[in-house]
């Protein structure tokens, strides 16, 4: 019992240091939530047969970059939609909300999604935050942590 404290003691204390300075946009994310997040480059002479140019929020990159500093994306986040039958936002949002401290990776699997997949389709960043999939992570996350971290050093401790 003593063992499994300490275990989970030391990933509750890792995921904060990884994750310490993200909780810093939940603010902001809040803020844009539901909000359009891109914006296309209107140059001086624009053509109208031109492909236009998303334009993101300085933000919102800087978000992104600290989210694949953690290294708690993971590029398997495919099988925790599979194994969670996830398929819409709503199933992101539901499991987002219903997780505990031992689902926390299907979190990051999730948030992994946006992460990772807005590299090759630059699109499902301004999603995350319009859809609110960053904003219920982040909240959840932090939430879970400060819960186990006020019960780990509660009486008796």
């Amino acid at each position: 019992m003593e063992n499994e404290n300490i275990y989970r003691q030391d990933k509750i204390d890792e995921y904060r240091r990884k994750l310490g300075n993200a909780f810093r946009y939940i603010p902001w994310l809040e803020e844009k939530s539901g909000g359009k997040m891109v914006q296309g480059y209107e140059g001086n002479d624009k053509l109208s047969h031109t492909i236009q140019i998303p334009v993101y929020d300085s933000t919102l990159l800087s978000f992104v970059k600290e989210m694949q500093r953690t290294g708690l994306m993971d590029r398997n986040y495919v099988y925790i939609y599979s194994r969670n039958g996830i398929k819409t936002v709503k199933d992101e949002l539901r499991l987002i909300e219903n997780a505990e401290l031992e689902d926390i990776e299907n979190i990051f699997g999730v948030m992994a999604k946006y992460v990772l997949g807005g590299l090759t389709k630059g699109i499902l960043w301004s999603t995350a935050v319009e859809n609110g999939v960053f904003l219920a992570g982040l909240k959840k996350i932090k939430k879970l942590l400060d819960f186990w971290d006020r019960t780990q050093s509660g009486p008796g401790r």
